[in-house]
């Protein structure tokens, strides 16, 4: 996901997502939201993996109150795993409930205005509901992208649609200036491939390819 210092942050499920299905919160909003959400998952038994999204929330946390702004994420950044998908994401959307009662019982010294906060914790469970096994990428997509571009081609000009997806997904995270990684000998191949990909690779592959290009492409 592209870093752009703003006076807001915003959840997204991916980067194509519509801006109506975004979750756009100041920076005080954003502390009140994730402090909530990590509040909750104290009280709940997690799994190594559970810890370790709710510790992607307090680093987000961490980040807004060192430079405001800057704490946007994908919900498909998170660290899911796919072997506990289901579970991680029933865990997360409980969370989500948890926080909307305790927010509304309220604590000491904080009280938040739940009229704003319910509406972005049902959106965010919402985001969450609509994972699959397709968006979650890894070691795998590591892999196929430090073999080069025709390891990336064969992907994606194959017939795996949820390989495709995955290495899509992976690849804005690679190409993303924010983890300086050397594009040096894929640049010019990648941009040939995803360019024929916007007219070739069935609506979904075409519209994350466009993104790319616009993205990162330019």
């Amino acid at each position: 996901m592209e870093r752009v210092t703003s006076m807001s942050n915003i959840i997204r499920f991916s980067e194509t997502s519509p801006e109506s299905e975004r979750i756009v919160m100041s920076n005080q909003g954003t502390d009140c939201f994730l402090e909530l959400l990590i509040g909750a998952a104290d009280g709940l038994n997690k799994t190594e993996n559970q810890e370790k999204l709710i510790s992607f929330l307090r680093d987000r946390k961490a980040i807004n109150d060192i430079s405001p702004g800057t704490a946007s994420f994908d919900i498909a950044e998170m660290p899911w795993e796919k072997e506990t998908l289901s579970e991680d994401a029933a865990f997360m959307m409980e969370t989500a409930g948890k926080a909307k009662t305790e927010g509304s019982a309220g604590k000491p010294g904080f009280r938040p205005d739940m009229r704003i906060v319910s509406p972005w914790l049902d959106r965010f469970s919402s985001m969450i509901w609509k994972l699959d096994k397709d968006y979650i990428y890894g070691a795998e997509e590591e892999e196929i992208v430090n073999r080069g571009i025709e390891a990336i081609r064969s992907v994606l000009l194959g017939e795996d649609s949820g390989a495709k997806s995955r290495l899509l997904f992976y690849l804005d995270r690679y190409l993303d200036p924010y983890y300086h990684n050397d594009l040096s000998g894929l640049h010019e191949p990648l941009k040939e491939l995803l360019s024929y990909l916007t007219t070739s690779g069935g609506a979904d592959a075409a519209e994350e390819a466009r993104h790319l290009l616009e993205a990162y492409m330019d």
